[in-house]
């Protein structure tokens, strides 16, 4: 049995982003009945906590909002209004008892406070590595927006729940944005752009750092309330997405077979979601390479092997498609 959420299914909670979004328009003068029209959402849907939306609608107001503010920092903003969120989602990250703790959290309530994005995480020669990929099909523009907000919702995150000043490594999979002034303002100055993949990298030293806002007692309160709450695993296209990763030979009939449905099923429903399977194939390829290349320190040949390419001059080339760059240029960055 699959244990997955489509993009139309309600259980997004209107606190947290939802409410961040629609407090930021009002301090900006912007009327409300503005940010929620073809939403899908209607005023008295807010002040009603019982009531969940979908991913859908979430994205909707998102698009809207990015319009309906017209500025580069408005990404920025929304994403250091999260770390005030109020549920016991956010409580069972601020009481933990150091980072390492404040990460399983958020991996474990990702759903609940970062629906539009997942996450693999490796550790490698003493640094901690989060790999991020989109959960939802975005277009590009707003895939780049939802980066710019998670980030920095982590990254303050990262400095209330640490004693000494966080340092962090973003790097991301898209061309350096006219507005650099607004990443360095809000995420520093260690910020790299057209890297293969979208990373934020932390020193594994950190983990153990004591978090200075640390609480047992509110911890295992904020736990006792999250056992009885019914939390959603992941994404349609997540798991489709960490299928097609462990499962490099996957084609698009075996794959439909895995989650129960016919091959035309299946395609309808990737493009519902907005993305094609010709693209998540590609994508899952890319990191399953990168990981393997540079994390495991594996040659060419045998990272081809893995990937299912019995040809290793067609493993160079699909590569190259992938990143803009050879596996051995990979190595030397």
């Amino acid at each position: 049995m699959h244990t997955f959420v489509n993009q139309d299914d309600k259980f997004v909670s209107a606190q947290g982003l939802i409410i961040a979004i629609v407090e930021l328009t009002q301090s900006r003068g912007i009327e409300l009945h503005k940010l929620l029209r073809g939403t899908g959402i209607f005023e008295q849907d807010l002040f009603n906590f019982q009531h969940a939306f979908s991913l859908s609608q979430q994205v909707r107001l998102l698009a809207q909002f990015k319009l309906l503010m017209k500025s580069t920092d408005s990404g920025f903003l929304l994403g250091s209004q999260l770390i005030n969120d109020t549920r016991v989602e956010v409580q069972a990250l601020m009481y933990s008892a150091d980072l390492g703790q404040v990460l399983k959290q958020l991996a474990h309530l990702r759903m609940q406070l970062a629906p539009l994005l997942f996450s693999q995480t490796y550790i490698k020669s003493g640094q901690y590595y989060i790999y991020l990929q989109p959960a939802h099909g975005l277009n590009e523009e707003l895939h780049h927006y939802v980066l710019e907000i998670y980030s920095t919702a982590f990254y303050s995150l990262l400095k209330r729940v640490s004693e000494s000043y966080p340092h962090c490594q973003f790097d991301f999979a898209f061309k350096r944005p006219r507005h650099i002034q607004e990443y360095e303002q809000n995420l520093g100055l260690k910020i790299s752009f057209d890297r293969p993949c979208t990373r934020w990298v932390l020193n594994k030293a950190m983990l153990r750092a004591k978090n200075p806002c640390a609480s047992q007692l509110r911890f295992m309160q904020a736990q006792s309330q999250l056992h009885n709450k019914n939390l959603v695993s992941m994404t349609f296209i997540e798991a489709v997405c960490r299928y097609l990763y462990s499962h490099p030979s996957a084609n698009l009939e075996c794959t439909a077979k895995h989650f129960a449905m016919s091959s035309a099923t299946f395609k309808r429903k990737l493009k519902i979601n907005g993305v094609g399977f010709s693209a998540l194939i590609d994508e899952q390829n890319k990191h399953k390479a990168i990981y393997l290349l540079t994390l495991r320190a594996k040659c060419n040949e045998q990272v081809a092997e893995r990937l299912a390419f019995y040809d290793i001059p067609n493993f160079r080339r699909a590569f190259k498609r992938w990143t803009g760059l050879t596996p051995s240029q990979l190595k030397t960055q």
